[in-house]
């Protein structure tokens, strides 16, 4: 009775231990921008931006913008339009 109670309380443990190992890995799975546009996007369509830096998930850095027609679009930050567009947009979300 005793080993049958160790073999059952085991078992649940590692059923946990795998569900949030699962768990885990599912959220540290996402996409990354592997080149840039190559079309400037006017500042009146782009409705935020986030920042991706090169590390050991992504390989390249990168402006994400986010369009009002719920589209991502990777930019290289170190373009003059790019620059342009990101002091847009944090000039008008500061002014919300």
């Amino acid at each position: 009775m005793c080993c049958s109670k160790s073999l059952l309380l085991a078992s649940l443990m590692l059923m946990l231990l795998l569900h949030l190992s699962g768990k885990s890995e599912a959220a540290s799975n996402f996409d990354c921008c592997l080149r840039y546009t190559e079309h400037i996007l006017h500042p009146k369509i782009i409705v935020g931006f986030t920042q991706q830096l090169a590390n050991e998930a992504c390989d390249i850095n990168a402006i994400i913008f986010h369009t009002k027609r719920k589209l991502s679009v990777c930019a290289n930050p170190r373009q003059i339009w790019v620059k342009q567009a990101v002091r847009i947009i944090s000039q008008r979300v500061k002014k919300m």
